[in-house]
């Protein structure tokens, strides 16, 4: 991947960062201004809910923007690397940052701005460093795998649900299951773009693995919604963001290694090297990052906000 390209990716994840980050902040009015999300029996409650928050406008159109902001990151995910597209998709936490000072007047900490500056650098270098072009290919045994996987995540949150109490350890483990979803859900995201380009040979058939990589997209996808909603429910925001964040970025991260063969590492004599060091320092500054920038933006103390 040239300089160039990866200039590419950068303006596409700075667009997908203003828009979902200002998402984030019109949702988080949205769900104030129709009287909170309360979520005591889940499977009761979440279609009252849901026509709550979809009956409110302000939340309605911050959901229109998010998935404009999926959109473009899909496209993204299309046409760059998923080690490179991963990372970036956290130019979010900027811009919610930024919205959230020149809208509801925060005042930043020190330590927060560390942690700006800490996420900026994080996406120079993964963004700015030129990288080795990916092999493009696809482990689909692999890809296979992640089906018995999954489905023992599943089993293995469900009967979590069953023994956890509110706050505690559902407060760490919640956000751990919705990490792991989403980012195995990137692997299927990127697989059924594949399959659907038909650029590569692949020993699945090419409509066996469109429906395998739908269908696991929208149970990894779905799966992890549940898990982090819950995991809001149960615990705290500035707690269950970074770690499900974290989770997601790490294991798309280098999952991509495994899955799509990406330049991250390679044998050279026998030994393991780093191929992309700046890549792998970059994603340490965002994880980083992500620690330190974990106050929830409360719209709550701004009784004026905008319409």
């Amino acid at each position: 991947m040239s300089f160039e390209s990866n200039l590419g990716v950068l303006m596409f994840m700075l667009l997908y960062g203003v828009i979902s980050g200002g998402s984030a902040i019109i949702m988080k009015v949205g769900i104030f201004r129709s009287g909170g999300i309360k979520l005591d029996d889940f499977f009761r409650d979440v279609l009252p809910a849901a026509w709550s928050l979809l009956s409110t406008p302000m939340w309605f159109i911050g959901g229109i923007a998010a998935l404009t902001g999926f959109l473009i990151y899909t496209i993204a995910l299309n046409i760059y690397d998923v080690s490179i597209v991963k990372p970036l998709v956290n130019t979010n936490l900027l811009f919610t940052f930024i919205f959230a000072a020149g809208i509801f007047k925060e005042r930043l900490s020190i330590l927060e701005w560390f942690g700006i500056g800490t996420l900026i650098s994080g996406i120079l270098l993964i963004a700015l460093t030129p990288n080795i072009e990916s092999n493009n290919g696809l482990n689909e045994p692999l890809l296979l795998f992640l089906l018995p996987l999954t489905l023992g995540l599943i089993i293995v949150m469900i009967i979590t649900l069953f023994v956890s109490k509110r706050g505690g350890p559902a407060e760490f483990i919640l956000p751990i299951f919705a990490g792991s979803f989403f980012g195995v859900g990137t692997f299927f995201t990127k697989s059924l773009l594949i399959s659907l380009n038909g650029e590569m040979q692949t020993i699945i058939p090419r409509t066996g693995l469109i429906i395998y990589s739908f269908c696991m997209l929208i149970i990894t996808y779905g799966f992890a919604t549940i898990a982090q909603q819950l995991a809001f429910e149960h615990g705290r925001l500035s707690i269950v963001s970074p770690i499900t964040n974290a989770l997601s970025v790490t294991i798309a991260f280098i999952g991509a290694y495994f899955v799509f063969y990406e330049d991250l590492i390679f044998d050279i004599a026998g030994e393991i090297s780093f191929q992309s060091f700046n890549k792998i320092l970059g994603l340490f500054c965002i994880l980083i990052a992500l620690f330190v920038l974990r106050r929830e933006i409360d719209p709550a103390k701004q009784v004026t906000t905008p319409t």
